[in-house]
């Protein structure tokens, strides 16, 4: 630090000579240009991102609040949704699709056990009414799609496809 000092003094003794030189007028009017400019680099060097960082942190910290408080309010119903679901007598995949799929107003082609679910053909299907019964499945008997193959057919709408489901 004292080496720059010692490099740095010579202008710095020629700058405090240059401005003691000045008139009283200019001297009070530099050293008030001096002051806003210090204060204008700090407010937008420091104080505006430092603002910027508490605002942002402050969202962040409401969100996670909330969302806390979510899951608190929330986590009983969910470890009843999730007993129940456990706990109740798990029914035949492929007999709860067939009857769902007639609910639904689709003809089921075939449906089929295999080893990683049921496999389910349809010949032809609307496409609105096929993805309502897919939806239905996963949010009420908890089966999900593992594979899906879908092929337009020459009437509008109208689709033939191929799942795969399991639990």
């Amino acid at each position: 630090m004292s080496v720059i000092m010692d490099k740095l003094s010579p202008y710095l003794d020629q700058a405090r000579d240059r401005f003691e030189q000045l008139p009283v007028k200019d001297q009070r009017a530099l050293s008030a240009l001096t002051i806003f400019l210090v204060i204008v680099v700090f407010w937008y060097l420091i104080w505006v991102p430092l603002d910027q960082w508490a605002d942002r942190e402050h969202d962040q910290l409401v969100t996670e609040r909330e969302t806390q408080e979510f899951l608190a309010k929330n986590y009983q119903r969910a470890k009843e949704i999730v007993k129940s679901r456990s706990s109740g007598p798990k029914k035949d995949a492929a007999s709860v699709i067939a009857s769902s799929g007639r609910a639904a107003g689709l003809e089921l082609a075939r449906v089929q056990p295999a080893r990683q679910g049921v496999s389910v053909w349809l010949d032809e299907a609307p496409y609105q009414k096929l993805l309502g019964w897919l939806v239905q499945l996963h949010n009420r008997e908890g089966l999900d799609v593992r594979q899906i193959r879908i092929e337009k057919t020459d009437q509008p709408g109208v689709v033939k496809a191929f799942l795969r489901l399991s639990r």
